[in-house]
């Protein structure tokens, strides 16, 4: 299975990128070496489209590579413009959250941070519906649907990540979509709670101030070496992605909360205990 066509256009963009940047030429004289726009490099650069095998392969011959190194690389080419299956609901599924669901796709962990909702991969149909028509107040009830469909179908993975999440207790005390379905989300949480590589743990409204206090994010690890980690944010208006030393920042971000929260057994008797509340 070629995995994920995200994650392979990612992977190839950083090797061209690495590779052009070693033999000293510039992104325009590269660009006009090989026929193409500057703008049309950069964007391959920067994964925001896929290139063609053809064009990859004239960039990996300028660049000196060789042999079995330019068909495998070719080959990420080709990968990298397959579709993926989310690409089914592109009528609901913007630009910007497309090239999550991709990384999401194929990551073998994700640690998550959520100050006021249960997120997606852990959410029920009824929280997800009742969350996205808050989002989506005018959107038809098809759309709605369509946009229920595909969150649930994000949690059907036959390799799901390891899911590490740590929640405030505002997102376990909100009764979104009313206490039935508050009752049945949290349900699913404890459930979760119990399942082998699924980590969930509260941040008590007793740990006072944290860091990130408001601001949701998501670390991704991927299982092959040349995908490095990824952070990613969303807004209202789009999202972020962020590398390097930005992943390391959040990823000891991550761990101050993790060791501020409740550990995962005082959790799951947290969950249960607003449950039994109802």
């Amino acid at each position: 299975m070629a995995g994920s066509p995200t994650v392979r256009r990612r992977r190839l963009a950083a090797a061209l990128r690495r590779l052009r940047e070693q033999t000293g030429l510039t992104a325009d004289q590269a660009a006009k070496e090989i026929g193409i726009s500057k703008s049309a490099l950069s964007r391959v650069e920067n994964a925001q489209v896929s290139v063609l095998p053809p064009v990859a392969r004239s960039l990996l011959e300028l660049y000196g590579v060789e042999g079995e190194e330019v068909a495998a690389l070719v080959q990420v080419a080709r990968d990298a413009r397959k579709r993926g299956w989310w690409q089914a609901y592109d009528d609901v599924l913007p630009d910007w959250f497309e090239v999550y669901v991709g990384l999401e796709a194929e990551a073998s962990e994700i640690r998550a941070f959520q100050p006021q909702l249960v997120p997606g991969l852990l959410q029920t149909a009824d929280y997800a519906r009742t969350v996205i028509r808050a989002e989506h107040p005018d959107a038809p009830k098809e759309e709605v649907e369509r946009r229920v469909e595909l969150r649930m179908r994000r949690q059907t993975s036959d390799t799901p990540p390891k899911l590490w999440v740590v929640l405030d207790e505002a997102a376990l005390r909100r009764p979104v979509g009313g206490v039935e379905a508050y009752k049945a989300q949290l349900k699913r949480l404890a459930e979760e709670s119990e399942q082998p590589r699924r980590t969930i743990q509260i941040l008590t409204f007793g740990a006072g101030e944290y860091g990130s206090m408001g601001s949701a994010f998501s670390v991704l690890a991927f299982p092959e070496p040349a995908d490095p980690g990824i952070v990613y944010i969303e807004t209202r208006a789009g999202s972020l992605y962020l590398e390097g030393q930005q992943v390391r920042e959040y990823s000891r971000v991550f761990e101050h909360l993790v060791a501020t929260a409740a550990s995962a057994r005082e959790s799951r008797d947290l969950i249960q205990g607003a449950i039994d509340e109802l």
